[in-house]
């Protein structure tokens, strides 16, 4: 990295003392000068020429901080502009003051005379190159874009397809048929509500597959659905709370809740001795938390974690903010930002 850089430099160097020279002959019409100013030319232009080519690192420095060309295009334009205008006016005064007033010891009325022309010049040589810089990074970030748009697509569809898959696993249905025969003997009319719930989760599955983004409310009623199909199955020993502040608003991509439910009965151990207590809140800072007592099974089922990973990437990309998983001896937390669209 540093020999690439000295390169950098040393390239941008022989680069701005040629241009010097060019200009010097184009000037005056000739190359017959004294050593002393070839020396001072070379001098004038590494001043101009070195902050002209490190526009990329003031640009990675401090512009690309304000600077969004995806999100909001217009203001990191009209940013850009400013900041373009400003740096090269800022160096080249400063440069010309230094070489021209301070070592020659012109007056800045004779300096504004006789170098009005060139001066305009260098804004507009430092302008277009710039521009280059920037319009450079604007298709770097619309190319990581797209790269990353695809990869979350991709991650969406097995994310849509692993859940799908194990919602319609043979253990899924297995348990799901045995509680079913097993209330036919005991409630026929809590037997009727329980298929009635598992044909509607599975018709709300198949509907939102091909879902991108949901509703906070449909969500909740999709998990709902879920968690009444599993307390048949476990009575008592599942438990789960939704604790939820109305006023707050959001969307989530379809099968969140029901994927962290889903893993926090997968990996532990739920019996009348040691119920499972599962919350589903919505905090007030935008946060959609699923927490869990922690109690792993014995021995511990094992895990990919790609379901965690691909929500945490979907969201991530979709919110800016991070999943934050907390485990500790007592608990497993999940929370997620809620998904803000503006209309």
């Amino acid at each position: 990295m540093l020999r690439k850089r000295i390169k950098g430099i040393v390239l941008a160097s022989a680069i701005s003392v040629m241009i010097g020279i060019i200009i010097s002959l184009i000037m005056s019409g000739t190359l017959k000068h004294p050593v002393s100013a070839y020396l001072w030319n070379a001098g004038y232009s590494l001043s101009l020429g070195l902050p002209l080519f490190s526009t990329g690192f003031f640009y990675e420095w401090f512009a690309c901080r304000l600077i969004d060309w995806i999100k909001k295009p217009v203001k990191s334009v009209v940013i850009s502009v400013i900041l373009n205008l400003g740096y090269s006016f800022v160096i080249i005064l400063l440069v010309n003051w230094f070489w021209q007033i301070l070592l020659l010891k012109q007056s800045w009325e004779s300096f504004w005379t006789s170098n009005q022309a060139i001066f305009y010049i260098e804004i507009i040589v430092f302008v277009v190159i710039a521009s280059i810089i920037y319009a450079s990074e604007f298709f770097k970030s619309w190319v990581n874009q797209v790269r990353e748009t695809e990869k979350i697509k991709l991650q969406a569809q097995s994310l849509h397809y692993q859940v799908l898959q194990n919602q319609v696993n043979p253990h899924f249905l297995f348990n799901c048929l045995n509680v079913l025969g097993s209330l036919i003997d005991l409630d026929v009319s809590k037997a009727k509500k329980f298929n009635r719930e598992l044909s509607l989760f599975y018709s709300d599955l198949l509907m939102l597959k091909d879902t991108d983004i949901i509703s906070l409310k449909e969500e909740t009623d999709f998990v709902k659905r879920y968690v009444y199909l599993q307390q048949i199955r476990y009575g008592e020993a599942l438990q789960v709370d939704f604790i939820a502040n109305e006023r707050i608003a959001g969307k989530v991509i379809p099968l969140t809740l029901q994927s962290l439910v889903e893993n926090a009965i997968k990996h532990n151990e739920i019996s009348m001795a040691n119920p499972l207590q599962i919350v589903i809140a919505i905090s007030d800072n935008h946060e959609l938390v699923v927490e869990n007592n922690y109690q792993p099974k014995k021995p511990l089922e094992e895990s990919g974690k790609t379901g965690l990973k691909n929500l945490a990437d979907r969201y991530r990309f979709l919110t800016g903010k991070e999943m934050i998983i907390t485990k500790n001896d007592n608990y497993f937390r999940v929370s997620l930002p809620l998904i803000q669209i503006d209309l």
